[in-house]
Order: structure tokens, then C-alpha cells, then sequence
């Protein structure tokens, strides 16, 4: 599982207890409430969490007003994608300048990324995620 998978497992693992939490208590449900933690997310958990992006740059001027899509095909995983913005504003950078050093990198994994207007009608909830039109560049060793 690569860093940012794990990462996405935890938070999503998160989400799940803070909603489970929030929902309803021990008394609604008549009994006590059980919350089991995979070994997914204790593992996630152990690791460092990345740091968080800083506030935008005052000195940034970096454009953020077009969205991308990344597809991650993981042959040990599902193939997912994720909309994502076109600027990293906290430390001014584009997501095209650092995509090949956050590209997963597991035995035969392959991240694309394509503009998101390129692709029309594209579901990033569809899982396997269908291939990209209008790559703009893949990394990873299975590409």
C-alpha cells in the first residue's frame, strides 16, 4: 500500500468512527457501542501524518481554477481516481511540477493525470476508475 493510500484509509477510517460517534449514542441503540479498528487503519495511524498544507502565500499567484484528475492503477489494489486542484497555494507550487514525486510507486503501479474539463462526464467514484482521455503524463513503474 503506498503512503498515500494508507493516508486515505486512515482518514477515511476517521471519518467513519466521527460519523459513528456523532450519529448516535450507546442509549439509541439500546446497548453499549463497539467500534473495531482494521489493521489498515492501525497501521495508517502509526505512521506520521503528512503535514498539513500551510495557508496560502500572500506572494502566491499561482492560478487554482481548473481541477485535475488522478487515476492510480495499483495491480495490488482497486483502480481509483481523485479530482484534485491545479495548485498547491501553501507552498505555491503546480500540481504538474511535483505529479512524478507523489505518482504511487508499488511493483507495477501506473498514476495518470488528465484535465478534468478534458474529460467530460468522468466519475472519480467509479471504481475500477475507467482510463483517462488526454494524459498529460503517467509515472510510476507499470507505466
Amino acid at each position: 500500500m503506498t503512503p498515500r493510500r494508507a493516508i486515505a484509509a486512515a482518514v477515511a477510517g476517521a471519518v467513519v468512527l466521527v460519523v459513528a460517534g456523532c450519529s448516535s449514542s450507546p442509549e439509541d441503540m439500546g446497548g453499549s457501542q463497539t467500534i473495531t479498528v482494521t489493521k489498515t487503519a492501525a497501521l495508517s495511524a502509526s505512521k506520521p501524518a503528512a503535514s498539513p498544507s500551510p495557508s496560502p502565500s500572500p506572494s502566491c499567484t499561482l492560478a487554482d481554477d481548473q481541477d485535475l484528475i488522478v487515476r492510480d492503477d495499483d495491480p495490488q489494489a482497486s483502480i481509483i481516481a481523485s479530482e484534485i486542484g491545479e495548485a498547491d497555494l501553501g507552498n505555491c507550487t503546480t500540481t504538474l511540477s511535483s505529479f512524478a514525486e507523489t505518482a504511487g510507486q508499488a511493483e507495477g503501479e501506473c498514476t495518470t493525470i488528465a484535465w478534468a474539463r478534458d474529460n467530460p462526464g468522468y466519475d472519480v467514484d467509479t471504481v475500477p476508475a475507467p482510463p483517462l482521455k488526454h494524459v498529460i503524463e503517467s509515472a510510476g513503474p507499470g507505466c
